[in-house]
């Protein structure tokens, strides 16, 4: 009830921008489930499929010059479903831009985020068809995961730039700088974590291709060096979540600060077991979506603490 109520509190462009970030790790989650279960190509055409802008649902419906034995319905509407979302969430953040524009004057910020979401998704569009053009290019899925990423976390800017005067917590400039010497590194660590993590999916997807008859639990054996430069980072990364928690309890910053330090241990600690499970129990690809969802919202909520940190009240 409380987080309704504190919903129908924001204004317009606060519930739309809100919105489309919700839509869009959602996007996230949808993007990771067509990947892992094979359904890149559902579609082999950009932006229709099979030559028709609603797929068809069985191979007697297929137009002419397309194999029949190659049609696989549930992959073809994974596939639909996904880009039906990522038009959603196009047509949700150019209603955050246009609505941003009334709220300009109020938060410049905002507004200019917004701008750079609304031009970033129009490129992740094209960037989409690139995928399926260039056949599931490695690189080029993960330039659009990065994008995605990139453009969820220019979104959660806009939304706390229009709530900034809600801001009701302050630190002094020793807890500023003790906060930010920490989950600044842990930023940079994370990304770079994230990237070596598209890496082994790329390799795991090279090794699945090359070698059908090896059994699934045993490509992760085959990726190599970039799989146990991923596994000794998560350490690191590890490292510096507990760092950061202890330096926000230690130098007494506000409740909101620590309980979001507090979040962000928990979901490092989710990330790293979670590889655990992927490792030793056969690369579940149940696990392997919730293992790159939790990594977005990982990012997110260390950009969140930095924003918090660094727009926080200065005390003297």
């Amino acid at each position: 009830m409380q987080v309704f109520q504190w919903y129908r509190s924001l204004n317009g462009f606060q519930k739309t921008s809100l919105i489309t970030i919700v839509l869009t790790f959602f996007l996230i989650i949808v993007g990771s489930l067509v990947r892992v279960s094979g359904a890149g190509l559902g579609c082999p055409d950009w932006p229709r499929c099979f030559g028709m802008w609603i797929p068809p649902t069985s191979a007697s419906e297929l137009p002419a010059g397309y194999d029949a034995a190659a049609f696989n319905p549930v992959h073809t509407w994974m596939e639909y479903f996904n880009r039906l979302v990522g038009v959603l969430v196009g047509f949700m953040i150019t209603l955050t831009f246009i609505r941003s524009v009334f709220y300009r004057n109020q938060a410049p910020a905002a507004f200019y985020a917004s701008a750079v979401a609304f031009v970033l998704v129009l490129f992740q569009g094209w960037l989409g068809g690139q995928v399926v053009q260039s056949g599931l290019t490695d690189w080029v899925i993960t330039t659009h995961m990065i994008v995605a990423l990139l453009i969820v976390n220019v979104l959660v800017y806009a939304f706390f730039q229009a709530m900034s005067d809600r801001l009701q917590y302050s630190l002094n400039s020793t807890q500023k700088q003790a906060l930010t010497y920490v989950v600044l590194p842990l930023l940079i660590v994370t990304l770079v974590q994230i990237v070596l993590g598209a890496q082994v999916r790329e390799a795991l997807e090279g090794i699945s291709n090359a070698y059908p008859a090896l059994e699934r639990a045993a490509w992760i054996t085959e990726v190599g060096w970039i799989d146990f430069v991923h596994r000794s980072v998560s350490w690191v990364v590890l490292g510096f979540g507990i760092w950061l928690w202890y330096r926000s309890r230690n130098y007494g910053a506000p409740p909101a600060i620590t309980r979001l330090s507090m979040i962000i241990n928990g979901l490092i600690i989710l990330q790293f077991f979670g590889g655990v499970i992927l490792v030793y129990f056969g690369l579940p690809p149940a696990f392997m979506t919730l293992h790159l969802f939790a990594a977005s919202l990982l990012i997110t909520f260390q950009f969140l603490f930095w924003m918090m940190v660094r727009h926080s009240r200065t005390l003297a």
